[in-house]
């Protein structure tokens, strides 16, 4: 074996056995007691070193509460919005690592508003005409954490291509406020919560 260090090795046991001495490995590894051992040590090293490398920093900012979730927040250029909830900035803190990895592609747009619990649909619905780089996003539904429709937006703008734009359509009426301004609302009142209206094509 090469003389790596332990982190680039795949498998602990076998950088295990190469550090053991010589005078223990006389006996080929899978019939010695000492080869046996150091697999099992090496399975339980090799769990918790990717427990420190994958989980941990997950779930630090899954139960990361208030100011320690605003730190991890500012880490990741994400910032809290005026009364946002502990839940809707923590859907964004994890959003935000796929949602920079996602961008500038029409599928990749669908994937990171799903990271902020939106289902939405994009549609190139104006290919071959004069309003080409136009693109249609619908939103057919929302889990209702993240309930900032500014975040959406800069969301929508940070993973859209480049000199494209976008035209919104609403299929969820009962949860964002998608009648036009001046218009008695329908189903759903938020009290002015959500008062950036989706405009339609």
């Amino acid at each position: 074996m090469s003389s790596r260090p332990a982190d680039t090795v795949a498998h602990l046991a076998d950088y295990l056995w190469w550090l053991l001495p010589t005078f223990l490995k006389k006996k080929e590894r899978r019939l010695a007691l000492t080869g046996t051992l150091i697999d099992i040590l090496g399975g339980v090293l090799g769990d918790a070193r990717t427990t420190l490398t994958e989980v941990v920093p997950q779930l630090l900012a899954a139960t990361a509460t208030a100011e320690y979730l605003d730190r991890l927040a500012r880490q990741r250029a994400v910032f809290r919005g005026v009364g946002e909830s502990d839940g809707s900035l923590r859907t964004r803190v994890l959003a935000a690592l796929a949602i920079k990895r996602l961008g500038g592609t029409l599928p990749g747009m669908a994937q990171g508003l799903a990271t902020l619990g939106y289902v939405v649909e994009v549609l190139e619905t104006y290919r071959g005409t004069p309003h080409w780089s136009h693109f249609l996003v619908r939103i057919l539904g929302w889990d209702g954490v993240v309930t900032d429709q500014r975040v959406f937006y800069d969301t929508v703008r940070r993973l859209k291509p480049a000199h494209t734009r976008t035209v919104y359509e609403c299929q969820i009426p009962a949860t964002w406020d998608d009648w036009e301004g001046g218009e008695t609302p329908r189903e759903f009142d938020d009290g002015g919560t959500l008062d950036d209206f989706l405009p339609t094509p």
